[in-house]
């Protein structure tokens, strides 16, 4: 399926730049929408990317921001700052996330865009993780615990009440934790800080996340805007496996040429550290390592299916952690990423 001229929101991104990156490769004519054209254009260089200037939390600066648009995929959200405090709590979650929605959405609705993909978050489920044993699904209804999920649903919301009402195919992709970022994101930050010492022994914890590769997330992006069957649904978008936090730390110690160390962290122990994180994050107002908030992201469970994308559209993931692990090792032992990464004598 053709699809016409694209608007990209959140282009500046991970994930949006790889799906630009994406769309230019396949041909496809693209504009963008940012804050900041200048900084926007050093970042695809001589490529045919057009930029148009816009806020999404300025009605009046989206005036004809979706003209001649026929495809949207809208990515942006608020991007707290790495040393933020309370990441899902930060105030901004609402006015950039489910209010700027609302005011793209207001354009859109006024335009003659055909299709339109909001990449959303599992986060927008709050605590659940469906039956013991088993990933959760669709079916479940989202129970949002923190200012980023509950802004992210009410995004998810007007998009597709939009799409209902002005006839355009409106499809939500929630995401898990994304890898394949190349020294960003959780995972790398974890690798880090086992490679310098700085993350204990883990617990044996059978705790079950999922997790997708950036490259597969742009994929069902691409596969859902094209198939008719995608309008009006909701997707969880993983890579098929649920992973435990022991699993990760084991195969992050293997990859660096590590022994498993024989011992491990008592999980009181790690709850008494958290618990002072979280007042010493609150009283300094800045993000530190460990949090009560942080560490129940470590032992939780957030596991989900995504069969539903497989079997409707056919979806099929390519990638996995069992490869991206060592992958991601190699890379950061690799200049430039070398310098805080040292392997130790065995």
């Amino acid at each position: 399926m053709e699809l016409g001229n694209i608007l990209v929101t959140g282009a500046t991104g991970q994930v949006g730049r790889r799906l630009v990156s994406a769309l230019l490769l396949e041909g496809c004519p693209v504009s963008i929408l940012t804050r900041d054209p200048e900084a926007a254009r050093t970042l695809w260089g001589d490529q045919p990317v057009a930029v148009r200037a816009g806020d999404l939390t300025d009605l009046h600066r989206l005036e004809s921001i979706c003209d001649s648009i026929d495809t949207l995929f809208h990515l942006a959200s608020y991007a707290p700052r790495p040393d933020e405090a309370d990441l899902y709590n930060a105030s901004s979650h609402w006015p950039v996330t489910a209010e700027g929605t609302a005011n793209l959405m207001a354009r859109v609705a006024q335009s003659a865009i055909q299709r339109q993909i909001y990449v959303s978050t599992i986060k927008v489920m709050g605590a659940q993780a469906g039956a013991p044993g088993y990933p959760a699904d669709e079916t479940l209804t989202p129970k949002p615990d923190s200012l980023y999920g509950r802004a992210k649903l009410a995004a998810e919301q007007r998009v597709l009440e939009t799409g209902r009402a002005a006839g355009i195919q409106s499809t939500i992709l929630r995401l898990p934790m994304v890898y394949g970022l190349d020294g960003k994101g959780n995972l790398s930050r974890m690798i880090a800080a086992i490679a310098a010492g700085r993350f204990p022994p883990w617990p044996r914890i059978d705790n079950r996340r999922s997790a997708i590769h950036i490259e597969d997330a742009v994929d069902a992006a691409l596969l859902a805007v094209r198939h008719p069957a995608s309008r009006g649904e909701t997707y969880f978008v993983t890579d098929g496996r649920g992973y435990s936090t022991r699993w990760i730390y084991e195969r992050i110690l293997l990859a660096l040429e590590r022994p498993i160390p024989r011992w491990r962290t008592p999980l009181w122990m790690l709850q008494a550290a958290a618990a002072g994180g979280t007042i010493g994050e609150r009283l300094l107002g800045r993000r530190l390592p460990l949090t009560l908030d942080g560490l129940d992201k470590l032992t939780g469970d957030d596991w989900y299916s995504s069969k539903k994308l497989e079997q409707t559209l056919g979806f099929i993931p390519k990638q996995s952690l069992e490869t991206e692990i060592p992958r991601l090792v190699r890379r950061m032992l690799d200049p430039p990423f070398a310098a805080p990464v040292r392997r130790r004598d065995r």
